[in-house]
């Protein structure tokens, strides 16, 4: 039984600081589908993954997506429920999701403190979530995941492409089944990003102009 990596939705961590297949940070390389590279690397008994593919959408588009938290569970994997709990600015908010988990395992949630940036010179983005497990009272027959971080990093390319990098750690909570810690490495995660880049081109997004950063 170990601990694993849920994709946790905005979620995260993208960008062109591309890794080697083993580097001296222990990233080993695990494969690529559809354009989609995947690392990991343990830390104690739990699992970090790095995900690292481009886009066809504008740096406006993705946060744009990024910043609808209420649409989460139409393109996270087996995200069943998320809303928006507080919105300090419009580069930070808190927010709430609830994860399905195959039985006869509880479901999960999760509230996050959600974080991003731009650097001025080089237009990349980092955007971060951090579990903040008591801003709200738990919930009867769901497992409160109390240790989590993702980060997205983005940063704009040729084309209308935007590099992107997806890091995720998170403890679930429990003991779990190796076939679970097998579908979180590599299923879950990747079937997000799928599902972001066909969400992405629909015309609300490839249009998306934000005030408050710049492509």
């Amino acid at each position: 039984m170990q601990k694993l990596l849920l994709p946790l939705l905005l979620a995260t961590i993208f960008g062109p600081n591309f890794i080697n297949a083993q580097d001296t940070n222990g990233w080993i390389f695990k494969n690529e589908k559809e354009g989609v590279k995947v690392y990991y690397r343990k830390t104690s008994d739990v699992y970090e993954l790095k995900l690292i593919t481009s886009l066809k959408v504008s740096l406006s588009g993705l946060v744009t997506l990024l910043s609808e938290v209420d649409n989460y569970p139409k393109w996270g994997y087996k995200v069943t429920e998320s809303r928006e709990l507080k919105k300090i600015s419009e580069w930070e908010t808190y927010y709430y999701s609830k994860l399905d988990f195959p039985w006869p395992l509880d479901d999960r949630d999760i509230v996050v403190r959600s974080k991003m940036e731009q650097d001025p010179v080089t237009r990349r983005i980092t955007a971060t979530s951090v579990s903040e497990p008591d801003f709200i009272p738990a919930n009867k027959g769901v497992v409160r995941m109390r240790n989590a971080h993702t980060s997205w990093t983005l940063l704009p390319g040729p084309g209308g492409w935007t590099y992107v990098e997806y890091y995720i750690y998170s403890d679930p909570g429990g003991s779990l089944p190796d076939w679970l810690v097998n579908m979180a490495l590599d299923v879950g995660p990747r079937e997000t990003i799928k599902n972001i880049r066909n969400f992405v081109l629909q015309d609300k997004y490839q249009r998306a102009k934000l005030a408050h950063l710049k492509d």
